[in-house]
């Protein structure tokens, strides 16, 4: 089956930012403080359930911050944005989707607490050791989440760095 393509709308739902970082480098992060990132793939967990949902949520993502507010915002600054994967789900999944995408071949947690400050979860960043495979991960949620939504991937093409 093909990449389900699908622009997100104003729904709440979850969503994963799959991010490169061209090079090796270290962020101030807030109070996580000086973080040292290694090159490579990342994966970044949030949910949208306020206003404009997922469509304004992700319109954040897409630019730059200029005011950074979440941790994911320092990030933005210097990792480009390749595919957003989302879900118009009522339930939040965020915690859920942490632990799938932590727990496959080659990922592991760079920062803990980056992004989960709210919640038990280690972390809602996920370094992976190859590019991500949307469909790999949709397969696992289907398999390991059997109630999820569809889930969608918009790649984003021509984000800002």
């Amino acid at each position: 089956m093909g990449k389900v393509m699908c622009r997100p709308d104003s729904r709440p739902g979850t969503y994963v930012l799959v991010l490169v970082l061209d090079k090796s480098c270290v962020v101030q992060a807030g109070r996580l403080g000086e973080l040292q990132l290694e090159a490579g793939w990342y994966a970044y967990v949030g949910s949208a359930f306020g206003p404009g949902g997922i469509q304004a949520r992700c319109g954040h993502h897409r630019q730059i911050s200029q005011r950074p507010h979440w941790h994911i915002d320092y990030l933005r600054a210097v990792a480009r944005l390749d595919a957003i994967w989302f879900s118009h789900d009522l339930q939040r999944r965020e915690h859920q989707w942490a632990q799938l995408l932590s727990s496959a071949r080659g990922a592991r947690i760079p920062v803990p607490s980056f992004g989960s400050s709210d919640c038990n979860c280690l972390s809602h960043l996920v370094y992976l050791s190859r590019p991500p495979s949307f469909e790999s991960f949709r397969r696992r949620a289907r398999r390991e989440i059997p109630d999820s939504f569809t889930i969608f991937n918009e790649l984003v093409k021509n984000a800002l760095i």
